[in-house]
């Protein structure tokens, strides 16, 4: 799969859930938004090979 995570693009093999993959991440679940080919996805969004997947940090604040 292709993973975006802290601006920077990379190939990489993954077995598991979107919940699975914050894990590996070292990422809490509160602290970003997960998008899968596009569209908003939940944590027991299956991963495929195939998907393109984006962790994007969510900015907190006043």
């Amino acid at each position: 799969m292709e993973l975006v995570f802290d601006n920077k693009k990379k190939r990489m093999r993954f077995s598991g859930d979107v919940a699975s993959l914050l894990k590996k991440l070292g990422v809490m679940r509160e602290e970003v938004v997960v998008k899968v080919n596009g569209r908003l996805a939940p944590e027991t969004r299956p991963l495929l090979a195939s998907d393109r997947v984006e962790v994007i940090k969510v900015v907190f604040g006043g």
